[in-house]
């Protein structure tokens, strides 16, 4: 198991910044490595909503089915999918922080049930390349929250 964890404090009240977090229809126009978003329920942001999200990875479009697997309003929410036999899971936690909110992403990848060790080197090739990519959706999360509240 590779945990990856990133955190940025955003100038905006944990209400702004949840809302557009969770705002996952319009996050292509957000987040700049989404390309495409495809709901798969209807309805607001809450446990058991699922969606696919389309990005580009190493020059190509890979697309992943997401599922809120935890939910609490304004605190923390966690996404789940799997790929190629691996469980993701990113945990977002939101604290309010004088000004603003102290926003926390967990990007945990798990590979039970695959030969112990077989993927150690290549997990820490791919933690380094997961915190890049977190940290670039944080930054443009947070420019697109800190814009709209300001």
């Amino acid at each position: 198991m590779t945990t990856v964890t990133v955190s940025s404090h955003i100038a905006a009240p944990v209400e702004h910044v949840f809302g557009l977090f969770t705002d996952i229809e319009h996050a292509s126009a957000h987040v700049g490595g989404i390309k495409k978003i495809e709901m798969l329920t209807p309805g607001r942001f809450e446990l058991g909503t699922r969606w696919r999200e389309t990005r580009n990875v190493l020059g190509r479009l890979d697309s992943a089915e997401m599922e809120v697997t935890a939910f609490e309003r304004n605190r923390t929410y966690t996404l789940t999918h799997h790929k190629g036999g691996v469980g993701i899971e990113t945990v977002f936690t939101f604290e309010p922080s004088g000004d603003g909110t102290n926003v926390t992403l967990a990007f945990t990848l798990e590979t039970a049930g695959l030969p112990p060790g077989l993927l150690t080197p290549v997990s820490w090739a791919i933690a380094g390349k997961v915190r890049d990519v977190l940290m670039r959706d944080l930054v443009d999360l947070k420019k697109s929250v800190e814009a709209y509240v300001h």
